[in-house]
């Protein structure tokens, strides 16, 4: 039996298609106009046969669980028309990227390291202690003998003792939280959790098993998936974007998220809820590196998400092989993914004992050496920004025959010389402030970036609206209107690549 996809509107969207089965069957997620509690807003979910379930993090979405018997579409179409809805959407899954454990796969070993020139670049940094990679994954097996000295404790808990001592929301998180079991113990139960983590980290020089990209690091566990690999949708998702942002703001120095998942494709459009997170955390100085997806599929044509949003602080990760060949499963794209690393046969970390070593493929094992290659070069760098550190690490692959058919940079990671080379983002401004005419009108602020430097654009006034698209790449230019306003005089604020241009908008 063939079954249709559903066609609806969101609110403030276009229509767009969900495959059954993409989303969890009897929840939405919603942002609204109005505060979640507002009557307003309640008999918005009343008549969309709903209740308010909680808030997502410290964001503005609010999970709304439907009534039984109550379809999904139809509560989307209802909320979409209302109002006090600002947005609507399923309550997406997504999946883990890593690849069966096939014969024609398995290439034990750490020839990873050797490719993208890691042991050149020990020689400028073994990485450091001070810099900490958010794992978004299965969970951590934080007692494993080459992992238990990278994982990140959180120094505002006290183990044990059943408070919630730093007061973020979370109990005794030491080692980071559980938002599939909703806990603060996030335990690998799968293995593909610890897997990435030695990648990005294993401890190096310890006589010990293996050794990740950074022989010193923090590795923050996120879980997100149970024993089976399976359970992330996006309200999990923005629930972890939303701890590890707010453990960000405390003073955590978080550089990098590890997103060795996806493949959540046309079947769910675009998760906004999922796309705001990572934009929180793009914007608190965090870089996003995901996985590209193993369904040998042009993420061009085919959008693949996460890895497919505009975000500035997202890094696509196609995966290569032991001679520099596109592993047969990696997706790719020359405008989506942006450069590959070694994926299939990787030898690393696992969980079943705390001695346990085993392969993996996978653009999920490609991930992993690329956010641990800019934790290494935050460590060597701590003045790096998102921007910096990607385009650095872009701006220095290897470049590979063939490989300019498959990702924007044409090219495979090169972690020394990403230290040797770095590429700074300055995004100067002619001036700290432009005086508009009062009638307003169409304006245009040049820009010189560096190659491959991305910048985020954004105004703090309604009046003041982009009309060119916020999230840029090497553009040079940003557009906007001023609307007109003959009784007042105002001032508001545009950011361009973290730097302010004030608009001066005065009275006749």
């Amino acid at each position: 039996m063939v079954v249709a996809a559903i066609l609806i509107v969101a609110a403030g969207t276009a229509a767009q298609s969900f495959k059954p089965g993409s989303y969890v069957p009897d929840e939405l997620l919603v942002r609204f106009a109005l505060p979640a509690d507002n009557v307003v807003s309640k008999a918005a979910v009343r008549s969309a046969g709903g209740q308010l379930g909680e808030r997502l993090g410290n964001t503005e979405w609010q999970r709304v669980r439907l009534s039984p018997g109550v379809m999904v579409e139809s509560a989307l179409k209802e909320l979409s028309r209302s109002n006090a809805v600002l947005s609507v959407q399923p309550n997406f899954y997504y999946r883990l990227l890593a690849t069966p454990n096939d014969a024609q796969f398995s290439n034990t070993g750490l020839y990873g390291l050797t490719k993208i020139a890691a042991p050149s670049a020990w020689d400028l940094s073994t990485g450091s202690s001070a810099v900490v990679v958010a794992d978004i994954d299965t969970g951590l097996k934080y007692t494993h003998e080459d992992i238990a000295g990278n994982a990140w404790i959180n120094p505002g808990e006290i183990a044990g003792n059943g408070v919630d001592d730093d007061a973020n929301g979370f109990v005794d998180d030491i080692y980071g939280a559980d938002f599939y079991y909703n806990d603060s113990n996030p335990a690998d139960e799968h293995g593909h959790g610890t897997h990435t983590a030695g990648t990005i980290g294993a401890m190096g020089n310890n006589l010990l098993g293996v050794v990740g990209v950074n022989w010193s690091v923090k590795i923050m566990a996120i879980k997100i998936y149970d024993s089976d690999g399976y359970g992330t949708t996006s309200a999990m998702l923005v629930n972890a974007y939303s701890y590890i942002k707010q453990m960000k703001d405390r003073g955590i120095n978080i550089r990098v998220t590890n997103n060795s998942y996806g493949g959540c494709d046309e079947a769910c459009s675009y998760d906004q809820a999922t796309k705001d997170g990572i934009d929180a955390l793009g914007n608190a100085g965090i870089l996003n590196v995901f996985a590209a997806g193993n369904d040998n599929s042009n993420n061009d044509a085919v959008p693949s998400y996460p890895v497919s949003y505009t975000s500035p602080s997202i890094l696509g990760v196609a995966s290569s092989t032991n001679t520099d060949a596109r592993s047969g499963f990696s997706n790719y794209g020359v405008q989506t993914v942006d450069l590959a690393a070694p994926g299939s046969g990787i030898y690393s970390t696992t969980w079943a004992t705390n001695s346990s070593y085993g392969t993996m493929s996978g653009t999920s094992m490609a991930t992993p050496h690329v956010a641990g290659a800019a934790a290494l070069l935050s460590a060597y760098n701590p003045a790096l920004s998102v921007p910096s550190l990607k385009a650095t690490l872009m701006n220095t692959v290897d470049v590979l025959a063939g490989w300019t058919s498959f990702v924007k940079t044409g090219g495979r990671l090169n972690i020394d010389s990403a230290l040797r080379n770095q590429t700074v983002c300055n995004f100067m401004i002619g001036s700290g402030s432009m005086t508009v005419p009062t009638k307003g009108g169409i304006f245009t602020v040049n820009l010189t970036p560096g190659t491959n430097c991305d910048y985020t654009v954004k105004s703090n006034s309604s009046w003041i609206r982009v009309t060119s698209e916020p999230e840029l790449s090497g553009n040079g230019s940003v557009t906007f209107r001023v609307r007109f306003n003959p009784v007042i005089s105002r001032t508001g604020t545009i950011s361009i690549g973290g730097q302010d241009l004030t608009i001066i908008q005065k009275r006749n």
